[in-house]
């Protein structure tokens, strides 16, 4: 995962290998870049994205949560298609 933070945008690249493994590591990432007061929003590429299990996916649903709760907009950009199955599977969409 590559974060950036531009202009009071958040922008997050994720790998292409989103599993369990790396999930503690990236939530650590992302407290320590998502800081609401500075954020006006919150871009994700998930192009990249070749393998995404749920853990990961619960990991994103979260930050899209956290972002809508701050009242800040996240957009997702470049979708993988693993991403897009993993979406179909669980109902749920960002």
């Amino acid at each position: 995962m590559n974060i950036t933070k531009e202009n009071g945008t958040l922008f997050i690249d994720l790998p292409s290998e989103c599993t369990i493994v790396k999930t503690e590591e990236h939530i650590k990432m992302l407290r320590s870049f998502f800081m609401p007061a500075e954020l006006k929003k919150v871009e994700l590429n998930a192009e990249a994205v070749e393998e995404i299990d749920t853990a990961y996916f619960q990991m994103l649903l979260s930050l899209k949560a956290t972002a809508e709760h701050h009242k800040i907009p996240l957009s997702v950009s470049g979708m993988s298609h693993e991403v897009q199955k993993t979406e179909e599977l669980y109902g749920l969409r960002f």
